[in-house]
């Protein structure tokens, strides 16, 4: 860049800083604004330590600290806690891989579905109302589905049969997987609420958007405390939580919460 085009000629300035009335002054020309900086440079320590962030928490009072606690909580912060798992409530590494191989599959063959099927017109399913989809899914089955519900016993809501997941728009998906994650921490990891996220992942669209991935890690955190808590004799219900600590760690990338 051109200096003397875009300050002017300087040579022929007095560039002394002992020239400088007021430093506060703001500089009226390039020449005034050169003459401040030299005057502040030597006031300035050749070396400038920067704080160490140690330093600070270590120098922080009780009432600091409790403050800082009371921000972080109001904020919704959570600091992570390890949670270690019995090795025998753990599946195996052949059964990880089995089982998202398995989604997979299963994934590609609602593609197929999709491809080669015309979706059912719900009015109800375009609505952006969270409390709405919450009573469709989990209070109140939809009249279409009335005539299945025997085939989904676990379900008070509309049960995630083929045809009412593939019925519901695309754009609505994402949020869905958000709001039942959020609603699993309000009311409990249920099955409907663990089947209904494991039928929207199925046909959920690649890459994730970010919120949607936030959840599932969400979501996985959840899991692991919950297997943590079982006693030996619930295996199988250990391996339910798995099969999403598995998907999501392996199939959808996060894996540095898988299992090992």
């Amino acid at each position: 860049m051109d200096q003397e085009a875009c300050l002017g000629l300087l040579d022929d300035v007095e560039m002394d800083s002992e020239d400088v009335d007021d430093p506060s002054a703001p500089a009226m020309s390039a020449a005034a604004y050169f003459r401040q900086m030299k005057a502040e440079r030597r006031v300035t320590p050749n070396v400038v330590r920067i704080q160490n962030p140690r330093d600070e928490k270590r120098s922080l009072s009780p009432e600091a600290k409790k403050k800082k606690s009371q921000w972080l909580e109001s904020v919704g912060f959570q600091k992570d806690v390890k949670t270690e798992t019995p090795t025998t409530l753990i599946p195996s590494e052949e059964w990880r891989t089995a089982k998202c191989r398995e989604f997979g599959e299963f994934r590609q063959k609602m593609v197929d579905r999709i491809a080669n099927s015309t979706p059912l017109i719900i009015k109800d399913l375009k609505s952006p109302d969270e409390d709405k989809w919450h009573e469709i899914l989990l209070e109140k089955c939809l009249p279409e589905f009335q005539k299945i519900t025997a085939n989904f016993p676990n379900h008070t809501g509309t049960p995630p049969a083929v045809p009412m997941v593939l019925a519901i728009p695309k754009k609505h998906l994402s949020q869905l997987i958000e709001h039942l994650v959020e609603w699993s921490s309000e009311e409990g990891l249920s099955r409907p609420i663990r089947e209904w996220i494991y039928a929207l992942l199925l046909v959920i669209d690649l890459p994730l958007v970010q919120d949607v991935v936030s959840a599932l890690r969400t979501l996985v955190k959840e899991c692991k405390k919950l297997r943590a808590q079982l006693p030996m004799d619930r295996k199988s219900e250990a391996y339910e939580y798995s099969l999403f600590i598995t998907i999501i760690g392996n199939f959808f990338g996060q894996k540095d919460l898988a299992d090992n």
